[in-house]
């Protein structure tokens, strides 16, 4: 036997969870007695009951109906439990039951339909009756008070508590931060109306008194380009104003998020009349918002459109730079602008890449931007050949702006062996269906001399494409003998195209592949 008291379900029955203890029996019957609390075991029952219920949910035992005691007040409950077996097992003082009035709290009310951010203190007030459980007879609410909670919020997550007043109404004054809905969510306990009481009846109807928020926005007031020299620093001006009526004012005491280069931030709080500074860092472009500090009476707002920018002369470098060959014969090039903390907008500069066959006669092969998207700010990255090739140096060259100074990387030289497929072509280029198509030829690596040798021992492959389509299917494969020579046969079900393969398995070569050929198929 526990948790004797009042249910939660219906606070005017009695709730209690029991079992039996004797092997193979179960509960057959309860019945509860009622006694003034404090009172001896001899005093007569106040009053019994015998009927209960099981709760669906929880599993516990509940009164059939609400309990008739003759007075309020608190009770000590004693309870025999009978079992399958006729046993009898008495259960003394197990719990208490408060016999309370009942509260219902009317249509909830506020004397302001909204609010907003100059009146932000309303009161939310309801009708409220008091009876008493037995009898249904009016009593005097003074003392009682009600929970009211957001039900958007947390169970049961007091928001503010209601009082009696004298014109039988439950009130309570409220200052918030945002817009909210209330409903009652309790009343229980004595305070000062004397007698028990709890609320009675269903959840009430939501109150949402909402926030309206005002427009707003930030004015820089230093200049959008303001220079710096070398090692100094500049104090960034702004002002967070809200619009009312056609007038925009100054708005005191909210957060100002400064965007600085670098990812480096800052926040600030808006002064008396609505103005904001913070001292530069890095060159670059400074951002303001009031984005992360919501108000729920303000509309958030940036500086996107009007950053300031901060000159500072910086010098540039460009490191760490990163250049290898690719098994294509493409250079693939890595590498960071460093800008000793400052930084510029994203995708807003170029980097041009330069090659040299002799690491010392520079050609331009082309530009391409740092900070694009899918890389960071100060990144760039971008293939390249020169002539068809990428064997040689590499190198990026920074040109500079007004603000960072012009640099260099270092020179990387890369290389891979040239490779190439001779022979593949076919000895028909019009044959009969189902009949093979056969290619030979040779697989031959450069030496740095110049000269062409076979690649033994290496699989060459044969590639067929349809026409009309865009893809290539595998068709067979062989490896070459000492000197590099291949013979590959394929048959023709269908027009299309033939070429001959290599896939180098290193990181030593290149791909390479032979002619390739239309074959009709009649």
């Amino acid at each position: 036997m526990y948790s004797v008291g009042n249910a939660w379900s219906d606070h005017w029955k009695l709730s209690l969870s029991v079992y039996s203890e004797t092997a193979g029996a179960a509960v057959a019957g309860i019945t509860a007695h009622f006694r003034a609390h404090g009172a001896s075991a001899e005093t007569p029952d106040a009053a019994t009951t015998s009927e209960f219920v099981t709760d669906p949910t929880y599993g516990n035992r509940v009164s059939a109906q609400r309990v008739v005691l003759p007075a309020m007040g608190v009770y000590d409950v004693s309870v025999d439990v009978t079992d399958t077996t006729g046993n009898v097992e008495h259960f003394a003082d197990a719990g208490r039951f408060t016999y309370a009035a009942r509260v219902s709290v009317g249509k909830l009310a506020s004397d302001r339909s909204s609010v907003d951010y100059e009146h932000r203190s309303y009161t939310v007030s309801a009708p409220v009756t008091v009876t008493d459980p037995g009898t249904g007879a009016p009593l005097d609410p003074a003392g009682v008070s009600v929970a009211l909670t957001d039900p958007n919020g947390s169970p049961y997550d007091t928001v503010a508590v209601a009082s009696a007043r004298a014109d039988g109404r439950v009130a309570a004054p409220v200052t918030v931060t945002r817009g909210i809905t209330y409903r009652t969510a309790s009343a229980d306990g004595t305070a000062t109306a004397g007698y028990p009481y709890f609320l009675s009846g269903s959840d009430q109807v939501p109150l949402t008194v909402p926030a309206k928020a005002e427009t707003t926005r930030i004015r820089m007031l230093s200049g959008s380009n303001i220079n710096v020299p070398r090692g100094g620093h500049t104090t960034i001006k702004g002002v967070l104003e809200r619009r009312v009526g056609s007038t925009w004012v100054g708005t005191p005491g909210q957060k100002i998020y400064a965007l600085q280069p670098a990812y480096f931030s800052a926040t600030v709080t808006t002064t008396a009349n609505g103005t904001f500074s913070v001292t530069s860092g890095p060159a670059g472009a400074y951002y303001f918002c009031n984005y992360w500090d919501y108000d729920p009476f303000l509309l958030s707002t940036d500086s996107t459109r009007t950053p300031v920018y901060v000159h500072i002369p910086t010098t540039s470098r460009v490191t760490p730079f990163h250049v290898s060959e690719d098994e294509y014969g493409e250079a693939v090039i890595d590498g960071h602008l460093d800008l000793h903390g400052s930084e510029f907008a994203n995708n807003t500069h170029s980097m041009t890449i330069q090659y040299s066959s002799n690491g010392r006669s520079w050609h331009t092969v082309g530009t391409t931007r740092i900070g694009r998207q899918g890389l960071s700010g100060d990144e760039f990255r971008t293939y390249a050949t020169y002539g068809g090739q990428a064997n040689g140096y590499w190198r990026a060259y920074f040109p500079g702006t007004p603000d960072y100074s012009p640099s260099y990387s270092t020179a990387v030289k890369v290389y891979r062996t040239p490779t190439r497929v001779t022979g593949g072509k076919p000895g028909h280029t019009t044959v009969r269906k189902n009949t093979y198509v056969g290619l030979g030829g040779h697989v031959q690596q450069r030496s740095t001399s110049g000269r062409w040798s076979g690649v033994s021992r290496t699989y060459a492959y044969l590639e067929f494409r349809p026409a009309g389509s865009k893809t290539w299917h595998y068709v067979s494969r062989v490896k070459t003998d000492s000197k590099g020579t291949y013979h590959l046969r394929g048959k023709a079900t269908r027009s299309g195209t033939w070429v001959v393969v290599w896939f180098t398995t290193d990181s030593r070569h290149i791909d390479s592949n032979g002619p390739e050929t239309y074959v009709r198929v009649k």
